[in-house]
């Protein structure tokens, strides 16, 4: 079924209403018809079954048949502060990231990142980002877009999260298993969420490390082999999922 997404403020009782570039993708594109069924969500966590009533390129109409809780929506917060990488990489990351299950994606400018933004730049591509990050979420069924805020630092970042079980992930830390990291702090994972550092194309550097072990990060490297930046992430992401009962576990 075709999954639309609806601002919350377009909601009134049992009735919805559809405008701007969806309404157009229902009308023009699809060209469903009234009495057509949709699946529509909210942003908030709910899933609603509509029924159209009226259909038109800058207004759709519907009437709610059944609102439910979406199941699809993972056990656990995972924050992913990734480090910028170069061209289409950061597209992939994110669309891959949210099918997955992350909560929020923050970039970060590090002493390795390659691409160096200027506010305007940085504001369109974060935009660009939080698209990437709605269509991702129609496509896989999730019903809450994470975020993707603004381009930041990590000294920034943190402070910011100073309080919640967080993984940085270094090639140079060989000796801190990520299983035995998520069995020791587990429960704390699930109650607070976890945040977990992703380096650019060239890693992050031994000062970074160091700084993010100083602010009580605990680090761990992915195994033996070295990662791309675009794969490294998803594979935490997928070990964390799994391990917290998301992706095959048991809740």
């Amino acid at each position: 079924m075709r999954r639309f997404y609806l601002a919350s403020d377009n909601l009134n009782r049992d009735r919805i209403s559809i405008s701007g570039e969806e309404a157009r993708h229902i009308a023009v594109v699809l060209r469903l018809k009234p009495g057509d069924v949709i699946s529509v969500f909210d942003g908030s966590g709910y899933e609603y079954q509509v029924s159209l009533l009226s259909v038109a390129s800058n207004l759709v109409v519907g009437r709610v048949l059944s609102r439910e809780l979406s199941a699809a929506e993972p056990p656990a917060l995972i924050i992913l502060v990734q480090g910028l990488a170069r061209g289409e990489k950061m597209d992939y990351i994110i669309q891959k990231s949210v099918e997955l299950g992350v909560g929020r994606i923050i970039p970060i400018q590090t002493e390795h990142s390659v691409v160096r933004l200027d506010s305007q730049r940085a504001e369109n591509k974060i935009r660009r980002w939080n698209r990437l990050s709605l269509e991702a979420c129609k496509q896989c069924g999730r019903s809450q877009p994470p975020p993707v805020e603004e381009l930041s630092d990590l000294g920034t970042v943190l402070k910011r999260f100073s309080g919640m079980p967080g993984i940085f992930f270094y090639e140079g830390c060989k000796e801190k298993p990520l299983r035995a990291l998520i069995k020791q702090h587990r429960q704390a994972m699930l109650e607070r969420g976890t945040v977990i550092f992703i380096g650019p194309e060239g890693g992050f550097s031994r000062d970074e490390a160091q700084l993010a072990e100083d602010s009580g990060i605990m680090l761990s490297g992915l195994g033996p082999r070295t990662l791309r930046t675009e794969t490294a992430g998803l594979v935490a992401l997928s070990i964390l999922m799994y391990e917290l009962g998301d992706l095959g576990g048991c809740r």
